[in-house]
């Protein structure tokens, strides 16, 4: 318990007991300081990453599955070809037990036809074997940093939006596919001033 809410108790208790009128703390309320969330990626930081790492890297297939997905570091490193249904990419988010199913673009067809055919997952570590999600999250924020780009997996958000809505998907089905974005966030994003140049970087005409 901090200092505001330990003198707003003590008062309280001195009112009771008659020593005081009022609770001189009553209807004071301190400012919340503002929590700094995760950097959301522009498009001059795609632009880094792709111009950093090449496709065939580790790094680059990372960042290439987590756009097209929009999966959680929890969740991308578990998927692989088991669940591939038809023309979907089905999996459960870990957080919310919520089914997402993605479709199969071009982009994510060519994302996925340059990952391993029979392995566990699409992802594998240097041994071979699928990332921990902590792990998977370090390694593309070393990717991130390496290449000058400030945002982190989940800062891909914007990007994932703004590739979605040039597949003409609404509001909501972007939202849905992201799981953890309001509404409000997906048109933010969409708004965006650096929509058009995100856009070709995302679909490959650069």
């Amino acid at each position: 318990m901090n200092e505001y809410e330990v003198l707003k108790t003590v008062f309280e208790h001195l009112r009771r007991l008659g020593f005081i009128r009022k609770n001189p703390m009553k209807g004071i309320e301190l400012d919340k300081p503002m929590i700094k969330g995760f950097a959301v990626a522009e498009s001059e930081d795609i632009k880094a990453l792709q111009d950093r790492w090449a496709v065939g890297t580790r790094e680059r297939l990372i960042f290439d599955l987590a756009l097209y997905i929009g999966a959680a570091r929890a969740d991308l490193a578990k998927l692989g070809r088991k669940n591939i249904k038809g023309d979907l990419l089905i999996y459960e988010r870990q957080k919310s037990g919520v089914k997402a199913r993605v479709p199969l673009t071009p982009e994510l067809r060519a994302v996925i036809d340059r990952t391993p055919e029979i392995a566990t997952a699409f992802i594998l570590t240097e041994k071979g074997k699928p990332f921990k999600a902590e792990s998977l999250g370090n390694k593309f924020g070393d990717a991130a940093r390496s290449a000058g780009m400030d945002a982190r997996l989940r800062g891909l958000r914007k990007a994932f939006s703004v590739y979605w809505s040039e597949k003409e998907a609404t509001t909501h089905q972007i939202a849905a596919m992201a799981g953890h974005m309001s509404l409000s966030e997906v048109e933010r994003y969409t708004r965006a001033a650096d929509r058009e140049s995100m856009a070709k970087l995302l679909m490959g005409v650069v």
